[in-house]
Order: C-alpha cells, then structure tokens, then sequence
C-alpha cells in the first residue's frame, strides 16, 4: 500500500462541507432549540419527544458515511498499476503546396490555387490519426505547419495563402520536396509520405524524389490544371505576359509530374471535382506507412474507487424510508 494515493485529490475538499454541515444539525439538535434558555434542564428532559433524538442522530451518521463514500470514489483511489495495449498511428504527410504565378490560372474555375485549397482540406478531414505538414513554394520553399494531428488548424491557414506572400518568383518543386524531407526528419521520422500539389515540376525535382524515395519517403503527385492551360489574370486587370509581350499560358505538366511520381515511388492523379483523385491517392497498400501502427503496453493506475459504489446503494434505499430524502433538503435549508 506504499503506492496508494489518490488520482482526483480535489475532490477530497468536498468533505469540509460535510463537516460543517454535521456540525451545524448536531449542534441544533444537542442545544433543544429556543427552550434552552427559558426552561430548566430537569423540565427540558420531561418536554422532548423520546427517541427523536436518536433517530437523527442515526440520519446524521447515514448521511455522513454515504457522503464520505461517494467523495473517496470520486477521489479515485488507486494503489497499483496494470498494463493497457496503446496502439498510435505512425502514419505522416507532408503537403507540398505550389504557390508560383501559374497557380492563378483559370482554366479550373475560379483557379487553379482555390481548387486545390479545396482539395487540400478533403485530405486534411481524411487523415484520420496520422500526423500532417503543409509547405509551400515559389522560389524558396518555406514550413507553414510543422507536423500535427490537428488538421483543423492546418486548414485554417489555407486561405492565407496566395503567390503574393512569397518573397521570390520561380517554381523551384526541388526545394519544396526538400523542406518537406527536412520536416519529416526533423519529426524523427524515418518514413513518410510528400504529396506535391502542382502543376509543373522542373527536371531537378525528378531526381530529388529519386533520392528522397531511397531515404524512405514516398513522394505522390496531384496534378492541378488541365493540358490546354489558361491565362494568369493580373490583380490590376489584364494578364500576365512574358519579355516580348506575349500572354503567358501555362499548362499543365502532366507528363513531367507522372515522372516524378514514379520516381519517387508514389502516385499521380489529376484534381477532378469528385473524389477520384483521392481515391488514387490515399487508398492505403501493404507497404504504405498509413497501414502501419505501433503496438506496445503502457502502465496506468488502476482506479479501485468502483469498489466503494456498492457499499451506497444499501444508503441509497434507505434514503427512500420514511421521507428521508425530503428530510435532509428541509433540514439543510432550515440549518
């Protein structure tokens, strides 16, 4: 018993208003009341109802040992540990965001960056209890949510981003799935997955899966845009246009992106209004880490206070005998 102890402690400050209570009705009843004062103690004893006396005494004492019960069991006293299976999920995922200019393209209505922010948040709410990152890129590749559970708050942030936040133009994809490697082993992550979200890649981000799929983080691809692009609308009006004055048309590079996802041993599939390209993306394999999940014990105290429980249920019938139950309300309040 060197280990008993309480795990709620708090609640044993329920008994001082027992104690002041019991005190008060004690004190009332020991004192007979207002005739104290104007009758003798020998008169007193002939005057009083025999046997009330005891009757309340034997309420007071039911009231208190229910009342002291209930407190110790709700105290949670507890004086040994058992082992309990604790299984977490070691799933993990990185968000690669595109955020360069070719985001903003039409040709998926309203764009291209407000369709995938939509997507994006389907993923989050499909996580389930793995663990997910969002970075973004442009020119430089920046962290906009370490690894977290609360996809709520990732998703929140989501809005927020525009290709007008980030300091450099460019599309540097390498450097995107880069800042997400450094994030997953940061985490202590061995094996993870990155799935890039854009509409381009240059040859260098192919050879960056390549070597991110030997560390052990597979790299998937969604593919935002369609092949025939669409202009890039100008917040001041007009359309984005290159050195020799002609309007820029991206398209997508679905051919590039399908390379980079089998070089980083994942999966491609194209932004589609249903869920299709989820179901490409996020269906789990035998190999994928979103099926794996650690399995080992823990110890935790054992609450023994349920044993106290049925030692009140005997009081609890009692209380139903002859009014007790209105009695000690009326008392109370007359105390």
């Amino acid at each position: 018993m060197s280990d008993f102890h309480f795990l709620r402690p708090l609640w044993l400050l329920a008994l001082l208003p027992l104690g002041v209570l019991l005190w008060r009705l004690t004190k009332a009843r020991s004192g007979g009341g207002d005739w104290t004062g104007v009758c003798d103690p020998h008169l007193l004893a002939q005057l009083q109802i025999k046997g009330s006396g005891s009757s309340t005494q034997r309420l007071l004492g039911l009231l208190g040992l229910g009342w002291t019960l209930a407190v110790l069991a709700l105290a949670g006293p507890a004086w040994q540990q058992r082992p309990v299976p604790v299984f977490q999920s070691v799933a993990a995922r990185v968000i690669v965001l595109d955020l360069s200019h070719s985001m903003a393209a039409t040709d998926l209505a309203p764009s291209r960056l407000v369709r995938a922010r939509y997507k994006i948040k389907d993923i989050l709410a499909r996580s389930g209890e793995g663990q997910v990152g969002l970075v973004v890129y442009a020119g430089a590749a920046f962290t906009v949510a370490p690894l977290t559970q609360d996809g709520a708050t990732v998703a929140a942030l989501l809005e927020s981003l525009d290709p007008a936040i980030m300091p450099s133009p460019g599309s540097r994809t390498d450097r995107g799935l880069e800042q997400a490697a450094q994030l997953l082993e940061r985490a202590g992550r061995r094996r993870g997955e990155i799935l890039l979200v854009a509409d381009q890649a240059e040859p260098t981000a192919v050879t960056t899966a390549r070597q991110l799929r030997e560390s052990g983080f597979t790299v998937s691809v969604l593919g935002v845009g369609t092949p025939q692009g669409a202009p890039i609308p100008l917040p001041r009006g007009g359309y984005l246009q290159d050195a020799d004055g002609n309007i820029v048309i991206p398209r997508l590079e679905e051919d590039r992106l399908q390379e980079l996802a089998a070089a980083g041993g994942g999966r491609y599939a194209r932004l589609s209004a249903s869920s299709a390209d989820l179901a490409v993306l996020l269906s789990p394999t035998p190999a994928d880490p979103e099926a794996e999940r650690v399995d080992r014990n823990a110890e935790r105290w054992y609450e023994e206070g349920i044993w106290l429980l049925p030692l009140l249920l005997p009081l609890g019938a009692l209380a139903f005998r002859r009014g007790w139950l209105l009695a000690l309300p009326m008392m109370i309040l007359l105390s």
